[in-house]
């Protein structure tokens, strides 16, 4: 079975902005309609600078993927349509599809993101041979069909970043980039091979950390 390293960087879907649910504004007993409106300002740019994080809200810009021989394989959004995401997220099923997957965070992020996305665009993993997200996100497989390895430095319950883990264990880090910059970034070729190299650095950690670790904690 194939290994590849696994990694997705996401962006906010602007076609939703008008679906989003009204957000919860904490106004306690203000009675100041500028103050009340004010809070609620600040609730509705709060939620929309997490569109991001919710595949209900969010879209899959960028993959990346590595093979145990280092071998970089990626795709990234030209356009901010549903036709453009189908393709990419297609592409990355092409590519996992019979491999064991190795991801940092991949469990609660990246998996069920490209599936619940999959889903909302009425993509069938299995026809590109995918198992059910349940088969690679459960907590105790013998399967081994995807590892994560924040879990598996981690435990289940705890939380840690791929950077920290990588300047503790390697002495290396992330490029830093703010995310804010993604929508922007996927517009020009410039930018798509500065995202791209952002989303190959992750991957490289991960896989890096993977083969430290193999072994030992798995």
């Amino acid at each position: 079975m194939k290994e590849i390293t696994f990694d997705i960087e996401t962006i906010p879907n602007t076609s939703m902005l008008d679906r989003l649910p009204k957000p919860k504004a904490a106004t306690g007993n203000l009675k100041d309609p500028a103050k009340i409106a004010e809070k609620e300002a600040a609730a509705r740019a709060e939620q929309i600078e997490k569109m991001a994080l919710s595949p209900l809200y969010g879209r899959i810009c960028c993959w990346v993927g590595a093979d145990e021989t280092d071998k970089v394989y990626s795709d990234i959004l030209t356009a901010e349509t549903d036709a453009e995401e189908t393709r990419v997220i297609e592409s990355a099923f092409n590519l996992l599809a019979g491999s064991r997957i190795v991801t940092y965070n991949g469990t609660a992020f990246d998996l069920p993101f490209i599936y619940r996305r999959a889903v909302l665009l009425g993509i069938d993993p299995r026809r590109f041979g995918m198992p059910p997200l349940a088969a690679l996100t459960a907590r105790y497989s013998d399967a081994r069909q995807h590892i994560d390895v924040m879990l598996a430095w981690c435990g289940y319950g705890q939380f840690e970043k791929l950077d920290n883990i990588a300047a503790a264990l390697l002495e290396d880090h992330k490029i830093v980039i703010d995310f804010h910059d993604f929508p922007k970034m996927i517009q020009t070729a410039e930018g798509r091979k500065t995202l791209a190299e952002y989303c190959v650095q992750d991957v490289l950690l991960t896989q890096r950390i993977f083969n430290r670790i193999s072994g030992i904690l798995i």
